[in-house]
Parts: structure tokens; sequence; C-alpha cells
């Protein structure tokens, strides 16, 4: 049971969630300088809310390694929502160091047999969605993103396996595979989103949808935090 959200942690936690409200309405209107203070100011509080969840917590290693996660994340963030096309990488790279970290929390034993399921899972959303996120990088002028984002598809997949096996781990509660596989879920959907939206076919709605699902799925995320045995 998460008994911790009833102390600081709940509290830091429901700031974040309203942080990331008042993001969600920000996108909408089209308010950037509300953007730039409520989206950094979300995974400030769920880093914050993640240590307070980790000292409380017997899973010390996963802890360690998804609050280094959620720190990418935010610099992630802001990367991002800067307007000029050169931060694009940057932020593609820390999320990248990022989704290395939720993977590498997930995984202090090596994978069990059964993540060959979740691994053929993502291998059909790959097959799938990517060759047409490519070849809308081939046909504009972004052909130099190809080899990144290609690169970043492969460690984001390998981040929703590593989510979706813990179903096949023991030692994890139903409560912590239920939050990691949500989070691993919408943290994936949310980037395939961004991806389509940015390369593919841009909508002010899918726009909108990307922020939402992530900010959610992070929430999950750092409720694992506090799941873990």
């Amino acid at each position: 049971m998460l008994t911790s959200l009833g102390g600081p942690a709940g509290w830091v936690l429901l700031a974040g969630a309203c942080f990331a409200i008042v993001d969600w309405v920000a996108v909408a209107r089209g308010s950037r300088w509300m953007e730039y203070v409520f989206k950094p100011a979300t995974l400030v509080a769920y880093l914050c809310a993640a240590w307070l969840l980790g000292r409380g917590a017997s899973g010390g290693y996963l802890a360690a390694w998804f609050l280094l996660a959620l720190a990418f994340s935010l610099a992630g963030d802001v990367f991002l929502m800067l307007p000029a096309e050169r931060w694009f990488l940057p932020g593609l790279a820390v999320f990248l160091m990022g989704h290395i970290c939720y993977i590498i929390g997930f995984n202090q034993a090596s994978p069990p047999i059964g993540a060959t399921v979740p691994f053929a899972i993502a291998l059909v959303l790959g097959r799938l969605l990517l060759p047409r996120i490519v070849r809308a990088l081939d046909g504009g002028d972004r052909g130099a993103l190809r080899g990144p984002v290609i690169g970043y598809s492969v460690v984001l997949s390998l981040m929703l396996v590593s989510a979706l096996s813990t179903w096949f781990r023991p030692e994890w509660s139903a409560e912590a595979r239920v939050a990691a596989s949500v989070g691993g879920v919408l943290f994936y959907a949310s980037d395939l989103m961004l991806a389509w939206n940015e390369f593919v076919a841009p909508s002010k709605l899918l726009g909108m949808a990307v922020i939402v699902v992530y900010h959610v799925g992070q929430l999950a995320l750092v409720l694992v935090v506090g799941l873990v045995r």
C-alpha cells in the first residue's frame, strides 16, 4: 500500500498533478509563459514526490534510477518546449537517457523468460508505426534526424518491454505491476504521438493529447517508486 501518500509525498504529488492540469490549459490556450512555468514545475514536483516515496520504500535500486530518469525528463521538457529547432536533438538525447534509466531501474534482475511476450508486442508496434515516421522524415527536410529517431525508438520500445515484463516478475506486487504498465504504456504512447504530430500529421488536438498522456504516464511511474517491495 502507498501509505506514504497520506504524508508529504502525497501533497507534493497532488501539487504536481495540479501543475500538470494548469500546463494542459496552457497548451490548449497557447500560453507560452504558462507552459514555461508549469511544465517544468510538474516534473519538479514529481521528482520531489519520488524522492519522498523512495525514502520509505525497500526498492532503493529502482528509486535511484527512477529519480535519474525523472531528472532527465525534466531537462528534456525544458529543451523541447523551447521554440528553436536546434533544441530538438538535445531534448531527444536527454529523454533517451531518461528511458535508459527507467530500463535499468526495471531490470535489477535479468529479464524474465516471459519478457518475450511484451517484446513481440513492441516489435509489432514498431513495425507498424516506425516506417511511416521514417518516410515522413525522408520526404521532408529532416532526413538528418532519421538515425537519432530510429535509435530513440529502439530504446523507447525496450522501456515498454521492461515495464510490461514486471507481470512476469513474482517479486512485484499487483499494484506495482499495474502502475509500471500504465506508466510505460502511456509514456510510450506520448512519445509516439509526439513523433506523429511533429513529423507526420501535425494536429493541435494530438499535441494536446501528448502532454496529457505524458504527465499521467510519468505520475504512474512515480507511484511505482512507492510500490516496489
